[in-house]
C-alpha cells in the first residue's frame, strides 16, 4: 500500500484526540510530519476521512466545490445508526444552506446574508450587555465562577438567540440542544429533532407577530419555499453562531488571564482585547477542525490520493499555524486577519462582524467589573471533534455585595 493510499491503514488518529491533546499544536505538527500537509484521521472511531493540514490545501478544499462539494449526499460512508455523527455530517432530509452546493446555496445563502447585514450593531450592543450584565449579577457575590458553564456557554447562546428574538428560557432550551447536536454529549440526532421543533414554534409565532429580529427576516424572504428551509437555514445558522462564539470567548478569556503580555505581569503594560481576540483567532480558531466537504471524483490532495465519496475536514488550528503562512512575529501578527477561521470562498462565515461585536462586549463586560485570578491552570477539554475549549474555567474574585441570582449554567 502506498503512503499516498492510506485510508486503510487501520491506523488513524480519531479528531477528538486532537482537539484533547494537551498540546495540540504540537500533535498537528507530529501529523503534518508524517503524512504532509493531507492526514488519514477518524472522524470518530471507525468512520474514516481526511484532515488538511496545510493553509493552502484548505483554501484550495474551501473554494472548489466543484471537486470537495457540501452535499452529504456524495459520502460513500455508511455510518453507525448510533453514530454522534448523524447530525452534522449526515443529516437526511436537511435543506439548509451549508448542505447545498452552486446554485441551491446561493438561493439559501441570500436570505443569510441580507438578514445578518440588516442587524442594527448598536441595538445588538446594547442587548448583549444586558444578557453579559445579568450573567454576571448570577455569580459577582460568589466570589467564584465556572467562566465556560456559568458564562460564555450562557452569553453566547442567549446572545444568537437573542437576535433571533428567541426568550431566555427558549435560548437555554436551544443552548441545550446546540450542546448535544456539536458533540459534547447526550444523543445529537434528538437533540436535532428537539430544536427543530423550538425553532418551527418560532417561525410560526413569528409570522403572526413579526418583530425586530433576525427569525422576521427569514419569515419574510422570498428565497425559501417553505418553513422546513426556513427552520433548518435557522437552525445552522443558531449552531455554527454559538459554536464559534462560546470557543472564542473562552479561548480569549484564558489567554487575557494566563499569558503575562496580557495580564502585564512581565513588561507592566497590557496589549490590547482586540490583540487578544485576533491572536485566538490565529492560534485558536473557534473551529478547530471544520466539517466537512465530499469528494466529488478522484482527485490527488497535497500527497493523498483522495477517492470520490471521501469526507475531508478542514483543519483551520493547522492551516492557521502553517510555518508557511505563519510568523513567529508578534508584532507582525498584530492586526493580520489573513486567518482562515472564517472560511474562505462560497460557504465563507455571513456573521463575523456581529460574532466579533459580541465576543468583545462578553469578554470586556467580565474583565473590567471582576478582577478576575484564574485558579485552576490545568485544562480538561470539552469532548468535541470540532471545537477546542476548556471544559470549564474556574476563577476567583473579589465579590461583589449584592444578593446572588441562580445562575443560567448548561
Amino acid at each position: 500500500m502506498s503512503e499516498l493510499e492510506p485510508q486503510s491503514s487501520g491506523s488513524r488518529l480519531a479528531l477528538v484526540e486532537l482537539t484533547g491533546a494537551e498540546d495540540m499544536t504540537a500533535a498537528l505538527r507530529k501529523l503534518q510530519d508524517q503524512w504532509g500537509p493531507v492526514a488519514p484521521v477518524d472522524l470518530e472511531p471507525g468512520v474514516p476521512g481526511w484532515l488538511v493540514l496545510g493553509h493552502a490545501e484548505v483554501m484550495e478544499v474551501m473554494r472548489t466545490e466543484s471537486v470537495f462539494a457540501r452535499d452529504p449526499r456524495h459520502w460513500s460512508e455508511r455510518l453507525p445508526l448510533n453514530s454522534s455523527l448523524h447530525a452534522i455530517l449526515s443529516p437526511a432530509g436537511r435543506r439548509a444552506l451549508y448542505y447545498a452546493d452552486g446554485a441551491e446555496h446561493r438561493r439559501l445563502r441570500l436570505p443569510v446574508d441580507e438578514a445578518f447585514a440588516s442587524i442594527d450593531e448598536a441595538l445588538t450592543a446594547a442587548m448583549v450587555r444586558g444578557v453579559c450584565g445579568k450573567l454576571i449579577d448570577s455569580f459577582a457575590a460568589r466570589g467564584d465562577a465556572d467562566l465556560i458553564g456559568e458564562y460564555a456557554a450562557a452569553v453566547s447562546f442567549l446572545a444568537v438567540s437573542g437576535m433571533f428574538g428567541f426568550d431566555e428560557q427558549q435560548g437555554i432550551a436551544l443552548l441545550r440542544c446546540a450542546h448535544g447536536v456539536f458533540g459534547h454529549g447526550g444523543d445529537a440526532v434528538a437533540a436535532l429533532t428537539t430544536m427543530d421543533q423550538i425553532v418551527l414554534d418560532h417561525v410560526l409565532a413569528t409570522r403572526q407577530n413579526p418583530g425586530p429580529n433576525l427569525t422576521a427576516k427569514f419569515v419574510a424572504h422570498p428565497n425559501f419555499e417553505d418553513d422546513t428551509e426556513i427552520v433548518h437555514s435557522m437552525v445552522v445558522a443558531i449552531c455554527a453562531a454559538n459554536e464559534m462564539l462560546v470557543t472564542w470567548i473562552a479561548a480569549t478569556l484564558r489567554r487575557m488571564l494566563t499569558d503575562p503580555r496580557y495580564t502585564g505581569r512581565v513588561t507592566g503594560v497590557r496589549r490590547g482585547l482586540d490583540d487578544a481576540m485576533d491572536e485566538t483567532l490565529w492560534g485558536e480558531p473557534p473551529v478547530a477542525n471544520l466539517p466537512a466537504r465530499y469528494a466529488v471524483t478522484d482527485c490527488t490532495l497535497g500527497r493523498a490520493q483522495i477517492r470520490a465519496g471521501d469526507a475531508i475536514v478542514m483543519g483551520l488550528a493547522a492551516a492557521n499555524n502553517d510555518p508557511r503562512v505563519r510568523t513567529e512575529d508578534d508584532m507582525f501578527e498584530a492586526g493580520n486577519r489573513s486567518h482562515l477561521s472564517f472560511g474562505v470562498g462560497p460557504h465563507a462565515c455571513p456573521a463575523r462582524r456581529p460574532g466579533r461585536l459580541v465576543v468583545k462586549i462578553a469578554v470586556e463586560s467580565l474583565m473590567e467589573r471582576l478582577d478576575l485570578r484564574l485558579t485552576d491552570p490545568d485544562v480538561t477539554w470539552a469532548p468535541s471533534p470540532w471545537s477546542r475549549y476548556p471544559a470549564v474555567l474556574p476563577v476567583a474574585f473579589t465579590p461583589e455585595r449584592q444578593h446572588a441570582r441562580t445562575p443560567a449554567r448548561v
